[in-house]
C-alpha cells in the first residue's frame, strides 16, 4: 500500500502542482519502497513522512481523479517491475557474484566460529590436566618419602606383613590359639598405629583370616561333634569376640539345627515305616545330647538376665521348635503305613524316644495318642469301607445259583439236597446250630455257612482282614468311633442288600436262595462282626446295635417268610381239598359260584409277585 503515494503524469491541472514538480516524488518514493522488504515490521521515519504526503494528496484529488488513481498505479509498477528486470539481465554476473562471495564469507565465518568453541571447550580441559599433573606430581613426591622411610624400617614391616599369612597358615592346619594369639597382636598394634596405612591393610587382612577362622568352626558345630569339641569350639568363639553371650547360644542352636537337618534330609523316604523309625532314633540321640551339650557349655544360664521365661530359656524354645517338626513328620507319614503291625511298632518306637527325652524334660509321649488314634482312625475306616464297597460290587453282579451246602457237611452230610430251595431253606432256618457247628467251640473262627455265600464271605475276609490290623494298635479312645464305623458298615451292607431285593426281579429259586444269604446276613455276619469287635474292645458291649443295622434287611426277610407261611397254608388247603369225597353231579348256581371264587382266590395266591 506504500506504492500508493507514487504520483502519476497526466494528473489534472485542479490539483495545484505541475507535473514536474509531482514526478520526482513519485519516482523517489517508488524507489525507496522497492529496496524495501515487502513486509516492515517498522517503517522509518522518512517513510513515514512520505506516507503521510500522500495521504494528504490523496484527500486534496478529486473524485474523478480518484478514480483514474489506481490505474496510473499500476502502470508504475509494471513500468518499474520492466526496469528491474532489465537491470537484473543486464547486470546477473555481479549479482551471482555477489552471491558465491556471500556464501563464501558464510562458510569462512562459521568454520572461524567451530574453532573458536573448540578452543574455548579446551581450554577447561587443559586447566584440569595441569591440575591433574601438579596433583601427581606432589603424590609421587610423598610416596618417595614413604619409600625412604619404608627402606629404613624393611625388615621390621617384612615381620609384620607375614602375620596375615603366618595366620592363615595356622587356621589351616587347626591351631586355633596361635592363630587368636596373632589376631590379638594386630588388633593391639591396630590400637596404637590406627593412623598407617600398614596396619590398616593388616587389619583388614587378619579380619578376612578370621572370617575364615569363624566359618570353620562353626562348621565344626555343625557337625557330628562331641561334647570336649563343642567346649573347645564354644571357646575359640568367645575369644574371637564376634558373638555376644545370647548370639553365641543362638549360633550354637542353630549349627546343631543346621546338622539334624540335614542328617534327616539324607534319610529315604520310600518306605513310611523305615523313615519314621530311622527319623525317631534320630531325634532320641541328638536331640538329646543337643540339650546335655548345651547345659554343660553354658552352665550359667540365666534366663532372667537373658529376658527370657522361666522355662529354660533357648535350648527349650529350640527343643520345642524340633519336637513340633518331629509330630508334623509323624502326622505327614502316618497315613502311608497301612498295616497294624508296623503302625504299632512305630508307636513303641515313639514311646521309647519319648521316655528318654523325658529325661532332659522334653517328654513327647503325651502328644503321641492322638496323632496314632487319627491314624488308626483313618486305617480302620478305609479297611472296612474298602470290605463295604466290594460286598455291594459283588452282590451287584452274584449269580444266584445252588451250591453244595459247607453247613449240611460240617452236620456230617454226604452230599448236598436233591432240592437246592429246601436245602437253602434248611440252611437258613438253622444259621445257629450251623454256626456252632462250624466253629468247633471257637468263637473267633468264622462261621462255614458264609462259605454257601459269596459275597458275604468276602465281607467278612474284609472284616477279618481289618480286625487283625486293629487289634495291634487298638486305642481305648477310640472304641465308641470304631464302633460307629463298625455299625454304619452294617447298616450300608444290609440297606444295599434290600435295595437289591426291591431292585432286582428274582425267579422261585433265586429268591430262595437270596433270602437265605439275607438270613445269614442277619444271623450270622452281623453277630459275628460284633464279637470280632468285642474280643479287641471287651468293655464295648453295648457300642453296636445289631438290631438297628439289620432292621432294614430283617424286615425284608420276615416279609418273605410271612409270603412262604401263606404258601404253605396254600399248599395244604389244596392237599385237604384233593381228600374231600366228591360232590353230587348237580351242584346249585350259588353253590357253583362260591368254588369258582375259592379257585380263583387260590389261583391268585400262587401267581403272586416275589417281595423286593
Amino acid at each position: 500500500m506504500r506504492s500508493l503515494n507514487v504520483r502519476r503524469q497526466g494528473d489534472s491541472p485542479s490539483d495545484g502542482r505541475s507535473p514536474s514538480a509531482r514526478q520526482p516524488s513519485r519516482s523517489s518514493f517508488s524507489k525507496s519502497s522497492l529496496s524495501r522488504p515487502a513486509v516492515s515490521p517498522k517503517p522509518s521515519i522518512h517513510e513515514q513522512e512520505q506516507e503521510d504526503a500522500y495521504f494528504t494528496e490523496l484527500l486534496s484529488y478529486s473524485l474523478e481523479r480518484l478514480g483514474k488513481e489506481p490505474e496510473l498505479l499500476k502502470a508504475d509498477q509494471d513500468h518499474l517491475r520492466k526496469q528491474a528486470e532489465e537491470s537484473a539481465v543486464k547486470h546477473y554476473k555481479a549479482f551471482i557474484n555477489t552471491a558465491s562471495c556471500l556464501e563464501a564469507a558464510k562458510e569462512e565465518m562459521q568454520g572461524l566460529a567451530g574453532h573458536v568453541d573448540a578452543l574455548l571447550q579446551d581450554i577447561p580441559v587443559l586447566d584440569r590436566i595441569c591440575d591433574q599433573f601438579v596433583t601427581t606430581a606432589k603424590a609421587l613426591q610423598a610416596k618417595q618419602t614413604e619409600n625412604k622411610q619404608l627402606q629404613s624400617n624393611h625388615a621390621t614391616m617384612l615381620e609384620l606383613l607375614e602375620v596375615p599369612q603366618l595366620m592363615d597358615t595356622c587356621v589351616r592346619n587347626g591351631n586355633y590359639d596361635d592363630a587368636l594369639d596373632l589376631k590379638g597382636f594386630i588388633s593391639k598394634l591396630a590400637f596404637m598405629h590406627s593412623d598407617l596405612t600398614v596396619v590398616q591393610s593388616l587389619v583388614k587382612d587378619v579380619d578376612a583370616t578370621s572370617a575364615s577362622m569363624l566359618k570353620q568352626l562353626l562348621q565344626k558345630l555343625g557337625s557330628n561333634i562331641q561334647l570336649p569339641d563343642c567346649l573347645r569350639m564354644i571357646g575359640y568363639l568367645r575369644r574371637l569376640g564376634v558373638f555376644s553371650e545370647r548370639e553365641l547360644r543362638l549360633q550354637f542352636l542353630q549349627c546343631r539345627e543346621e546338622y539334624m537337618a540335614e542328617v534327616i534330609e539324607d534319610l529315604e523316604e520310600q518306605s513310611a515305616y523305615d523313615y519314621l523309625k530311622r527319623l525317631t532314633d534320630i531325634h532320641r540321640l541328638h536331640l538329646f545330647d543337643v540339650v546335655m551339650q548345651y547345659r554343660a557349655i553354658f552352665s550359667d544360664d540365666n534366663s532372667v538376665q537373658d529376658g527370657e521365661s522361666q522355662d529354660g530359656g533357648l535350648v527349650f524354645s529350640w527343643a520345642e521348635h524340633r519336637v513340633c517338626l518331629y509330630l508334623e513328620a509323624l502326622r505327614r507319614h502316618l497315613p502311608r503305613i497301612t498295616e497294624g503291625g508296623s503302625l504299632a511298632s512305630v508307636l513303641e518306637h515313639c514311646m521309647y524316644c519319648g521316655m528318654s527325652l523325658a529325661r532332659v524334660g522334653l517328654d513327647i509321649r503325651g502328644l503321641l495318642p492322638p496323632i496314632f488314634e487319627a491314624c488308626v482312625l483313618n486305617m480302620f475306616s478305609k479297611a472296612v469301607g474298602t470290605a463295604v464297597d466290594t460286598f455291594l460290587m459283588v452282590l451287584d453282579t452274584h449269580k444266584w445259583t445252588s451250591m453244595p451246602s459247607m453247613a449240611a457237611r460240617s452236620r456230617g452230610r454226604s452230599s448236598a439236597s436233591p432240592d437246592p430251595a429246601a436245602a437253602a431253606s434248611s440252611d437258613a432256618a438253622a444259621p445257629s446250630s450251623a454256626s456252632k457247628g462250624a466253629h468247633g467251640g471257637d468263637p473267633s473262627t468264622p462261621p462255614y455257612a458264609l462259605m454257601d455265600h459269596v459275597p458275604l464271605a468276602i465281607f467278612v475276609n474284609g472284616l477279618l482282614s481289618a480286625f487283625n490290623e486293629l487289634r495291634h494298635c487298638a486305642p481305648l479312645s477310640l472304641a465308641t468311633a470304631l464302633a460307629s464305623i463298625l455299625q454304619e458298615a452294617l447298616t450300608r451292607i444290609c440297606s444295599g442288600t434290600a435295595h437289591y431285593s426291591a431292585a432286582r426281579t428274582l425267579s422261585s429259586s433265586e429268591q430262595t436262595l437270596f433270602a437265605a444269604a439275607a438270613k445269614a446276613q442277619c444271623d450270622l455276619v452281623a453277630p459275628y462282626a460284633v464279637s470280632c469287635y468285642q474280643r479287641i474292645y471287651p468293655q464295648s458291649i453295648s457300642k453296636v446295635d445289631v438290631e438297628q443295622a439289620t432292621k432294614a434287611l430283617r424286615e425284608v426277610v420276615q416279609a418273605w417268610d410271612q409270603e412262604q407261611a401263606q404258601k404253605k397254608d396254600h399248599q395244604n388247603a389244596q392237599k385237604q381239598k384233593r381228600t374231600l369225597p366228591r360232590l353230587p353231579s348237580k351242584v346249585g348256581a350259588s353253590q357253583a359260584q362260591a368254588i369258582a371264587a375259592t379257585d380263583q382266590q387260590s389261583s391268585n395266591g400262587a401267581a403272586a409277585p416275589q417281595p423286593g
